[in-house]
């Protein structure tokens, strides 16, 4: 027998244990033969791959689609960018590997390495001397007037999810009042990233389906972007921006579900808001924000770093610190905080999940946040979730099959 992942099952294929979602509830049982119902039983479900008759071991291999000198080249350019590899950990040889991949499909990708210095030559830093003294962005935070306004039906679905009297009935009735929240999560919940079997037509059985807390944290993502449309494209490719975003939180979502995580919807809003600083320091301080850019990509610093020569605090701790001011949940403060040290978090799993998204991310080139270098990925922590490495191949398929569709469902202002 072997283990296979739900993305890799054909129909035909017989089961040959019993299958349970996350929490443990009996879906189909051992000897049953997999039909396209059951796939979409287990998407809805959250289970992420299942024992078959048979050898399912070695099914994220790939074939041989190029040239040993394809992918030497593609290799050499990703090794450039990707100074945190290490060549005696499996991960980091199967990220490797993916990226390799990657770069031989979509040679391309989002950004090259010329046209990315070529953007920036309008944008070269000040020397060490003349730099002054780095810029405090959390003014922003403090002052009321210059901050990014939610809409007011961000802070009555926040009100009612610390309730524990909250109804589901209530709920979706908040919701349904702001026509486009409820046009845009429906558009999500019918989406193929969850492929439910028949139509969801009402917040009232989206939030039966999904649960209270699982749609109001999506509730709450839709509604957080709004505060960010504003930033001009001629400071950063926004839409570049918002699909590495999203592969981001596909890809934590997709990796919640292979750990078996429950509400696997807070850790996507984790992903898709995990730069939400950066975007507060190139709406109020573009100038020093690419400045940081520049040096990053030209002295092949993270951003990170890069960002601590201009700011007194990174766009992590920033981003925290929006997190706290709108009195969001902690698990969404510390993953931001800490995308890029799982281990300092107090939400460890969460957030490797989303240090290693945004790994895959970066590495793919799905989309630009402005990160030239490939961050690093926090193998100690990973190592901890006991997870099979060729779950990351499957989960980069799904982000970069999905990214596309869900920029559409977010964006779309139709």
């Amino acid at each position: 027998m072997g283990r296979i992942l739900v993305d890799d099952i054909k129909p035909g294929m017989v089961l040959d244990d019993d299958v349970r979602d996350f929490n443990g509830r009996f879906l189909l049982g051992k000897g049953l033969s997999v039909q396209e119902k059951h796939l979409r039983i287990f998407k809805i479900w959250g289970v992420s791959e299942v024992t078959v008759q048979g050898d399912g071991a070695e099914q994220d291999d790939e074939p041989e689609e190029f040239s040993r000198e394809e992918r030497r080249k593609a290799a050499s350019q990703i090794l450039e960018r990707f100074p945190h590899y290490d060549p005696q950990h499996k991960v980091s040889r199967k990220l490797l590997e993916i990226f390799i991949l990657w770069k031989c499909r979509y040679p391309g990708g989002f950004y090259t390495s010329d046209a990315w210095h070529e953007a920036l030559d309008n944008h070269t830093p000040p020397s060490e001397r003349n730099r002054g003294e780095p810029v405090d962005p959390s003014v922003i935070i403090r002052d009321e007037t210059r901050m990014p306004s939610l809409p007011d039906i961000f802070f009555q679905i926040q009100e009612a999810i610390q309730d524990p009297r909250t109804s589901a009935r209530h709920l979706a009735d908040i919701i349904s009042k702001d026509q486009g929240l409820t046009s845009r999560l429906l558009k999500l919940v019918n989406s193929a990233f969850y492929g439910f079997p028949s139509q969801i037509d009402t917040i009232s059985r989206a939030v039966a389906i999904l649960g209270t807390r699982q749609l109001s944290m999506l509730a709450m993502g839709v509604t957080v972007l709004s505060g960010f449309k504003s930033i001009s494209p001629d400071i950063i490719d926004m839409k570049g921006f918002w699909k590495h975003s999203l592969a981001c939180a596909i890809g934590a979502k997709t990796l919640a579900q292979y750990r078996h995580l429950s509400n696997t919807e807070s850790i996507f809003i984790c992903g898709l808001l995990h730069d939400i600083g950066r975007l507060l320091m190139l709406r109020y301080f573009p100038r020093e924000t690419l400045w940081s850019m520049h040096l990053a990509a030209t002295e092949k610093l993270e951003l990170a770093r890069a960002e601590k020569k201009f700011f007194r605090q990174d766009h992590a701790q920033l981003g925290a610190a929006i997190m706290k001011n709108w009195k969001l949940p902690l698990k969404l403060e510390q993953s931001i905080r800490h995308h890029n040290s799982p281990g300092k978090s107090s939400f460890p799993i969460e957030t490797t999940l989303v240090n290693m998204a945004n790994v895959l991310s970066s590495g793919c080139l799905m989309g630009f946040s402005g990160e030239y270098m490939i961050p690093a990925p926090d193998l100690e922590s990973w190592d901890a979730l006991n997870l099979d490495p060729a779950v990351l191949l499957q989960t980069a398929k799904l982000m970069q099959s999905q990214a596309d569709n869900l920029f559409q469902l977010f964006f779309d202002n139709k």
